[in-house]
């Protein structure tokens, strides 16, 4: 197996189609088809099944397409990290649940980073599940991990980061909140109330890569259905939270937020937190054992506990 064969793969099932995956490549249709076939014979599996109107991923194939994309895109990494190795001299990096705790911390660092930080320095942030968070820090992939978890599952946090050898601290607490437009037909005067039991009468926008309305956050946590006493009547699901924000701003439609909503100038949103304490979220700051905390990991961690202490 090659890092070639996975390439082709991935674009093939982007393209759904040898022959346009090829002319994306720069190569011939036989060298793909040909490198896909003695892919599949060395693993003992069909990744595609071939039809006129173009190629499909078979069952066993989608397995291995996530596999594939997951090397190809720290291949990517790897290479980009050393390309620029040589103006380097600090590297940082963050992981964490919601992009917004990503973004809110840089833009207010941004008098301290922005020549530098004393010196070159490489920041990286990523958006990534419960586990996958505690995964990267553990293993050294990112210097600070935000997460978070219903507040009566906090034996969980303390159990599962003394398993990995992590640290953690509060950062504060929030309320999952309903958000849609500031206009939206279930906040006029007269519309039926409690709002949480009606809500589902409109459609329910999956933000932020929530899957299958499903698990808020892990597979050990409350499903979002529970919040409700009724499933959405429509559910809609996209994995760009811009677009999603969008949709919500244009329509009657709303979406799930692990906190009260801050939301950009040009949407007018309203943010209604759900009652009881199944819907109190607490969030932490995760880092390594006896790691030595680089400076930006402190600031971050004070700036993202102001921020909670603001909401």
């Amino acid at each position: 197996m090659t890092f070639q064969q996975l390439s082709f793969v991935v674009e093939v099932a982007k393209c759904e189609s040898i022959n346009k995956a090829a002319e994306k490549l720069y190569t011939s249709q036989s060298n793909v088809s040909n490198s896909i076939k003695a892919l599949e014979e060395e693993l003992g599996i069909r990744i595609f099944l071939r039809t006129k109107k173009g190629v499909s991923v078979t069952e066993e194939g989608r397995e291995f397409l996530s596999y594939a994309k997951e090397i190809m895109d720290k291949k990517d990494f790897v290479e980009q990290l050393y390309a620029t190795s040589h103006f380097r001299k600090e590297y940082f990096s963050v992981s964490s649940m919601r992009s917004y705790f990503l973004s809110y911390p840089i833009t207010k660092l941004w008098p301290h980073i922005a020549n530098g930080y004393g010196g070159p320095i490489y920041i990286r942030l990523k958006k990534q599940s419960f586990n996958d968070v505690l995964d990267d820090v553990q293993d050294c992939r990112s210097d600070l991990g935000v997460v978070f978890l219903m507040k009566s599952h906090q034996q969980r946090i303390a159990r599962l980061c003394s398993v990995k050898n992590l640290d953690y601290g509060l950062l504060g607490e929030s309320h999952i909140s309903i958000v849609m437009r500031d206009d939206h037909p279930a906040l006029e005067e007269g519309a039926p109330r409690p709002l949480e039991d009606h809500i589902t009468d409109y459609p329910y926008v999956i933000a932020e890569n929530q899957e299958n309305f499903g698990k808020f956050y892990d597979d050990s946590s409350q499903s979002i259905q529970e919040l409700f006493q009724t499933p959405p009547k429509c559910v809609i699901s996209i994995n760009d939270s811009a677009a999603s924000q969008d949709i919500v701003a244009h329509t009657d439609g709303f979406f799930i937020s692990s906190t009260r909503w801050r939301h950009p100038e040009h949407y007018r949103f309203s943010s209604i937190p759900l009652k009881g304490e199944d819907c109190v979220l607490a969030h932490y700051y995760v880092t390594r054992k006896k790691q030595e905390l680089h400076p930006l990991t402190r600031r971050y961690i004070e700036e993202l506990k102001k921020m909670f202490g603001d909401l």
